[in-house]
């Protein structure tokens, strides 16, 4: 999890968006499902080993709000612990700083969660095909994180985890994207196909495994794809299921094609057919009916949730919805004014980074949202660029967070002050946290980061 400072400026100082932390969805669910089908499992044991991967991050998607606040308000070390076993497979557990707790997919904390579940008996069940995509999540996450996490307040530095120094720290978008590390999505993907057939030996799968000399020009060509476009056709032309879902929840550019409305990928136990229209989902932090994580990790998010105690008056979640409201109701070509008065009357222009943050969190194009050398406000004229909603349907672009009656979460902050934590739905992975001070006239913003988290 990687966030940076919040101002301490009276006015808004904003940085830019922080990382996503792993591999997304076109490795953890597409990628997988592939391999697991040229390892011999069938369409639903694929699909099975695909979502228990893919739900190691959408799987706790409502939950993102308490571990933010968790770890980097409240710095509760359960946070980092859930945060560590799930996604940074460093071998020395925290509290400790960084340097002393590389990520490296050769420690055996590491191959830990894999090698378990391969000893274990009878692989059969769909629960424990689920476990199986659980522990291949945190193994390859292991190759996107490798190195020493850089470190940004208010997290703790003993137990905050990022992108590498050397992967461009904190404040890049690199190590999740497989086109920049290519070799080691491929290594990922060699490795991970190698513990698939390893779990098939005791099954008795009537489709005998393909030859890894036989996938890696393939999955090679995959890792070097850069836009939404070009990993959509590879999982089309590949017979992947959902190849429009699965592209739509990453933060590539869009490319030839716009996935502006794409569905989420439907992770619950029984899928769409593999040629069938896509259907109506639930609503995506709903669909891990009958899912738990293994053991562990579960106890720690229980922890996690269970000591989540957020006070906030009626007063600041009045104007928390009414900020969430005008920001996603007015048009893109008014926002600096309509936001104006939420930032105690301060006149703002497209060119003040909060405007520049606000409007990239509305873009559809989540990978020119993140490109900075891209001007958001290029997309005005767009009907399609960002998303908007009206007085009766904001609160629907927003995922509530879990077991809260409201939209977002929000709570005291030091006095008299508020933190504000949201998440889009069409930008899942992208966590908007702001600071609110005080005023005679309600609160004012002073602070305001958007995180990328997943």
């Amino acid at each position: 999890m990687a966030l940076a400072r919040f101002a301490s400026l009276p006015l808004l100082l904003l940085i830019p968006s922080l990382p996503a932390l792993a591999y997304e969805s076109d490795v953890h669910f597409g990628l997988t499902y592939w391999l697991a089908t040229q390892a011999g499992f069938n369409h639903q044991q694929s699909h099975d080993i695909a979502r228990g991967n893919e739900l190691t991050d959408t799987g706790l998607l409502d939950a993102k709000h308490a571990i933010i606040w968790q770890l980097c308000i409240k710095r509760q070390e359960d946070a980092s612990k859930l945060t560590r076993y799930l996604h940074f497979r460093a071998q020395q557990p925290p509290p400790a700083l960084p340097p002393a707790r590389p990520v490296d997919s050769a420690e055996v904390f590491a191959q830990g969660q894999i090698n378990s579940v391969l000893a274990e008996a009878d692989h059969g069940p769909q629960a424990h095909l689920l476990k199986l995509g659980q522990a291949l999540h945190g193994w390859q996450d292991a190759y996107a994180h490798h190195g020493v996490s850089d470190h940004h307040a208010p997290c703790p530095e003993q137990w905050v985890w990022t992108h590498a120094l050397d992967r461009g720290g904190a404040l890049s978008h690199q190590a999740d994207r497989t086109y920049v590390y290519p070799f080691d999505c491929r290594e990922a993907a060699r490795s991970s196909y190698g513990y698939l057939r390893r779990y098939r030996q005791s099954m008795n799968l009537p489709t005998a495994a393909k030859d890894w000399s036989t996938l890696e020009p393939q999955v090679f060509a995959f890792c070097q794809l850069r836009t939404r476009t070009a990993k959509y056709q590879w999982l089309e032309s590949h017979n992947v299921p959902q190849a429009r879902a699965i592209v739509g929840n990453t933060s590539l550019s869009d490319g030839e094609q716009r996935f502006s409305g794409a569905p989420a990928i439907d992770l619950r136990p029984v899928p769409a057919a593999l040629a069938s229209t896509q259907r109506a989902v639930p609503d995506y932090e709903r669909q891990a009916t009958g899912w738990r994580l293994d053991a562990e990790p579960d106890a720690l998010l229980q922890s996690t949730l269970g000591s989540l105690a957020i006070e906030s008056s009626p007063q600041a979640r009045q104007w928390a919805n009414a900020f969430l409201q005008t920001w996603l109701t007015s048009p893109a070509q008014r926002l600096p004014q309509a936001l104006a008065p939420f930032f105690a009357g301060r006149p703002l222009t497209f060119e003040d980074q909060p405007i520049d943050r606000l409007l990239r969190l509305r873009m559809t194009d989540r990978g020119l949202a993140d490109d900075p050398e891209f001007l958001p406000d290029r997309f005005l004229g767009d009907a399609q660029g960002f998303v908007t909603a009206d007085a009766d349907t904001w609160r629907s672009l927003l995922v509530p967070p879990r077991a809260q009656e409201t939209p977002v979460l929000v709570g005291n902050y030091q006095g008299d002050g508020i933190i504000l934590i949201a998440v889009l739905r069409s930008a899942p992975n992208a966590v908007l946290i702001l600071k609110a001070r005080s005023v005679e006239q309600g609160y004012a913003i002073e602070g305001l980061v958007v995180q990328v988290f997943h």
